[in-house]
């Protein structure tokens, strides 16, 4: 029986922090007055130091011209996400890629996708916990949380702000095909 991992785009494969941070230094925002550390908490205004530190319309307003000037296109995929998705594509999971970006009216997550040389069988954007995939690999912790209640398998990166959430936590994507393959209750795949 095919098994289907649904992947998330922003902060999972996609280097959101970093692409955020250039284009706020490319704005004329320097290092010294604004660090912009990487996110302790989901909601970036929570963590101190960026231009948007403490105000949600201020993020709003940053993100949204971010995108506007194609952030979505310039996000660089985390190391070894590729091969290591490509390889559980190959190995015969389905591949659905999904995003919450509500924002991508031009298109762009999926060019990203297909640029950067993804191997996908479906794209998804949208409430993510409305689906029910064998696995999930997200970086929202409130995500992480519904699906594990539902009985999927999740994994998601080790950043800060998501450490602590339910699911099995990668360092590096070329961790995760293995992590797949590990036998746990009798089952493939049976982290929780």
């Amino acid at each position: 029986m095919t098994k289907t991992i649904m992947v998330d785009i922003d902060n999972t494969i996609a280097d959101y922090t970093n692409g955020l941070r250039d284009y706020i230094r490319e704005c004329g925002r320097g290092e010294e007055d604004y660090p912009c550390p990487e996110p302790t908490a989901y909601d970036f205004t929570l963590t101190g130091g960026w231009p948007f530190s403490g105000d949600p319309k201020a993020f709003t307003w940053w993100h949204t011209r971010a995108v506007a000037d194609g952030l979505y296109s310039k996000e660089e995929p985390y190391e070894g996400a590729v091969d290591a998705l490509n390889q559980l594509h190959d190995a015969g999971w389905n591949i659905i890629m999904a995003t919450s970006r509500a924002d991508d009216w031009r298109g762009e997550s999926q060019r990203w996708l297909h640029r950067n040389g993804f191997q996908f069988d479906g794209y998804y954007n949208g409430d993510k916990t409305l689906l029910t995939p064998d696995v999930l690999i997200d970086d929202r912790p409130v995500t992480l949380e519904a699906m594990a209640a539902k009985g999927v398998t999740v994994l998601h990166p080790d950043h800060a702000y998501c450490t602590a959430a339910l699911g099995r936590m990668f360092h590096r994507w070329a961790a995760v095909p293995l992590i797949l393959d590990e036998p746990k209750h009798g089952r493939v795949g049976g982290y929780r």
